[in-house]
């Protein structure tokens, strides 16, 4: 199980003091970071017990943090099988891919006719700091920047249905992102691709912005596209076995 902070990615700001998270809060905190990261992998399966014995907590926060991460689609379950890591195929991780373009088009246009300096400052501000963390080689911190970066722009739309829609794009295929953050050269691209789409908000351009944001995800569905089959099949573990989080072989 990875090391837990109260929130990841986004460092106390200031002396603002922040509720500590509920027990269900951390243990969904910490298996959405699994699979963000790839420590779990598509197609594995989950162990309640073990989750609760290696987390010191009961089943009750357990089986409530698994229900959230089936409801937003990044773990799936049958009675017979309990609950396992949601696999995609080719195919849906395409579609999700459409819909994304879609939807992120309107949040970027809405987005800039609503921008602000102070947004373009929150975006590089965000940037640098995944820049740091891609000189630390520290994936599981360059994910959830990588996240904060594109939801500052996301959320400045105003549009919260639409920016909930996106989210729960995004979570689907979250296990499937380790791939390409693994990879540094992919890292150094998307910081690239960052900087121009901070100099697009900066000039108001949504036409260049939109296309850069296309070229972006793009380019991370071409990554994906050679690793995944034409059809998932379900609670099929492709590590080879079934563990717990944080089990080893």
């Amino acid at each position: 199980m990875p090391k837990q902070s109260a929130e990841p990615g986004n460092e106390d700001r200031g002396s603002r003091m922040r509720r500590p998270p509920t027990t269900q809060e951390a243990v969904l905190l910490a298996l959405r970071q699994s699979i963000a990261t790839g420590e779990l992998q598509p197609g594995e399966r989950l162990y309640q017990d073990a989750i609760a014995d290696q987390m010191g907590v009961s089943r009750v926060p357990v089986r409530e943090a698994l229900n959230v991460l089936r409801a937003d689609g990044q773990l799936d379950y049958s009675p017979h099988r309990g609950y396992w890591v949601s696999a995609l195929s080719r195919e849906a991780v395409v579609e999700i891919n459409l819909i994304r373009g879609l939807l992120e088009t309107e949040a970027i246009r809405r987005a800039i006719a609503n921008m602000d300096d102070e947004l373009v400052e929150r975006m590089e501000a965000i940037n640098n700091e995944i820049a740091d963390a891609n000189a630390a080689d520290d994936v599981a911190r360059f994910v959830s920047l990588n996240h904060d970066f594109h939801f500052a722009l996301f959320d400045h739309a105003d549009l919260s249905r639409l920016r909930q829609h996106i989210e729960a794009l995004w979570k689907s295929a979250d296990v499937y992102r380790t791939s390409i953050f693994n990879d540094p050269e992919a890292r150094l691209r998307m910081l690239s691709e960052h900087e121009e789409l901070i100099e697009a908000c900066r000039r108001r351009d949504s036409v260049i912005a939109v296309q850069i944001m296309d070229a972006h995800r793009n380019k991370a569905i071409e990554t994906l596209s050679g690793l995944l089959t034409e059809d998932a099949a379900p609670g099929e573990n492709a590590g080879g076995g079934d563990r717990a989080v944080g089990e080893r072989e």
